[in-house]
């Protein structure tokens, strides 16, 4: 589903302030997938989901979604933006119409399709994200800020994109919101079978929904793999300044103490399950 063969990104090339967001970065994704992709501030996150919208051209290399190479010529980027959804951080602040319903339905509207198959993938996105049908009619600006960030994926969803892509979804939101959001997003990649990719900050949250994990460093993938082959490596993800799910801390200072505990720890069922026997002795 999607391929990055050797992309290299240059920020203000050849300017006093260059900044090389992206260096010979090579990736598979397969369709289906649920990834993660962690990284510290400056390591390349944001500019490499641009690059799979066709926001950004890559300087060198090749992107390929779906068959299709971006760079190419006679390539319809706006096709290209319907495959790929792109949810940027803080999508709420992108709603602007009278309605939630009217917001949701701009993006087939703009796909060309006539209103009341809009209006149908309007209320099928909006349910798949759990915005329930008397939220419709309201104005966007009077829902909560989970109902909003639901409601800026809806938008998405309806147009039926073959990749979501998540870039901090749950930021700004309370603990229930959060857990909400994220479940609505599990829900969709199962029902929907999308291929998304998931841009957070939160260890946990990957942890529990990814299929493997993507970190980047500096421009550069660091590590790729599956969540147990990336938290092993925990002593790595802290030297680059990132952390690991508390649980893998606690896992590690029960390894350093002696315990018999493998690598690779990073979900709290994983370590009961490890524990509870030993208890028991």
């Amino acid at each position: 589903m999607i391929r990055l063969e050797n992309v290299s990104y240059t920020y203000m090339s050849g300017g006093p302030f260059e900044k090389k967001a992206l260096d010979d970065v090579s990736l598979h994704i397969n369709e289906g997938e649920f990834i993660g992709v962690i990284g510290h501030t400056g390591s390349g996150k944001s500019t490499m989901i641009q690059l799979l919208n066709g926001l950004l051209k890559p300087e060198s290399g090749k992107v390929i979604i779906d068959g299709t190479d971006l760079s190419e010529k006679g390539v319809n980027i706006r096709d290209i933006r319907f495959k790929v959804g792109l949810c940027m951080q803080y999508p709420e602040y992108q709603l602007f119409e009278e309605t939630v319903l009217k917001d949701i339905c701009f993006g087939p509207l703009n796909m060309g399709l006539f209103q009341k198959e809009a209006e149908e993938r309007a209320k099928f996105a909006a349910n798949m994200t759990g915005l329930p049908e008397e939220l419709l009619d309201k104005s966007p600006f009077d829902l909560s800020g989970g109902q909003k960030r639901r409601a800026a994926i809806a938008g998405i969803l309806a147009m039926e994109p073959k990749v979501l892509i998540l870039d901090e979804p749950t930021a700004g939101l309370d603990p229930a919101g959060r857990d909400e959001i994220l479940f609505k997003i599990r829900d969709m990649h199962k029902r929907m079978k999308l291929t998304v990719l998931l841009v957070s900050h939160s260890m946990e949250d990957v942890a529990k929904l990814a299929d493997r994990i993507l970190v980047l460093n500096s421009g550069r993938v660091e590590m790729f793999g599956t969540p147990s082959e990336v938290f092993a490596q925990s002593a790595r993800l802290r030297e680059i300044g990132l952390n690991v799910p508390q649980i893998t801390m606690v896992a590690d200072r029960l390894r350093a103490a002696g315990a018999d505990i493998p690598e690779g720890i990073y979900t709290v069922g994983d370590c009961y399950r490890i524990l509870l026997p030993m208890l028991k002795r």
